[in-house]
């Protein structure tokens, strides 16, 4: 496992067809990221955009949800710091890869999830995806909780 416990939380997987495969796996809280798990989304879609053997990128979701946005119990600890260093930023790392990103988007895309998914080259969305920004909300309540 790796340092920040996020291995089995960002899964990757590789075929010999060249088809890498990066699963969000926190189905019990609809995908909710950490900054870890950012991070580690970072530097995997980093890693694979840089690995010769990788052909097409998908990006989805385990379980009900695509990414359900920020874990709000780990907001402080996502928004502090540097909150757009190009090396940890997902969405950042994203626009730089060179490899086509397919999003298969099952069930909710919410804020940061939504930026996400808005980052893929192609989206496929199941029947009943939803596509929410909460930008708007989370300030709100952000705001009223200091």
């Amino acid at each position: 496992m790796d340092q920040t416990g996020t291995e089995n939380l960002i899964l990757v997987t590789r075929d010999r067809n060249g088809i890498a495969m990066v699963t969000i796996n926190r189905p019990k809280s609809l995908n909710s990221l950490t900054r870890p798990m950012m991070v580690r989304l970072a530097l995997q879609i980093n890693a694979l955009g840089k690995d010769e053997s990788v052909r097409v990128i998908i990006l989805t979701g385990s379980g009900r949800a695509f990414c359900s946005g920020v874990d709000l119990t780990a907001a402080e600890e996502v928004f502090k710091g540097d909150v757009k260093d190009v090396e940890t930023d997902p969405v950042a790392q994203m626009e730089l890869c060179k490899k086509p990103i397919i999003g298969a988007i099952n069930g909710f895309a919410v804020t940061a999830g939504f930026e996400i998914a808005l980052a893929c080259d192609i989206l496929i969305a199941a029947k009943g995806a939803k596509f929410m920004d909460t930008h708007s909300r989370f300030v709100v309540f952000y705001m009223l909780l200091r």
